[in-house]
């Protein structure tokens, strides 16, 4: 196997594994938050399909300034 494929190897493994743990916080944390009125509409508005997942994880990441 040649450098070239281990390392696409290693890359979709990882994204692959990105992509569970994306789903894993929008079904966990999202839904949890979508549920409570008062931050239901704090979320953000949804331009597409998951967008609030992307919002509550830029919140999550990045420090209050």
């Amino acid at each position: 196997m040649s450098l070239f494929s281990q390392l696409l190897a290693y890359s979709v493994v990882g994204c692959v594994l990105s992509a569970i743990l994306y789903v894993a916080f929008g079904q966990i944390t999202v839904r949890k938050l979508r549920k409570n009125p008062k931050t239901k509409d704090a979320l953000g508005l949804e331009y597409a399909s998951g967008w609030d997942i992307i919002n509550v994880a830029q919140v999550f990441a990045f420090p209050r300034s």
